[in-house]
């Protein structure tokens, strides 16, 4: 198996809102993020997407934005992702 690591995070305010209103969101909170090295030497960050995840959960309009927030940091996270 190659090297990875799950990083398992999120923010619990929003979290706690979130689940208070659709508890089944506990399928995709806290959110989950793989990093994974191929056999290339590549690494990659696996995770799903913030607003992916509001939209499966019907969260539109302005509940939408700490998602939309979110979203925006994880991308500017995993950019900066590279082997050691």
């Amino acid at each position: 198996m190659p090297p990875s690591t799950l990083l398992v995070f999120g923010n619990p305010p929003l979290g706690t809102q979130f689940l208070n209103a659709r508890p089944e969101a506990g399928l995709d909170w806290p959110v989950r993020l793989l990093v994974q090295q191929d056999a290339q030497g590549n690494v990659w960050a696996v995770y799903t997407d913030f607003l992916w995840i509001a939209k499966r959960h019907g969260v539109s309009g302005k509940g939408a934005k700490p998602f939309q927030t979110a979203s925006g940091v994880i991308t500017s996270i995993t950019s900066s992702i590279q082997a050691r």
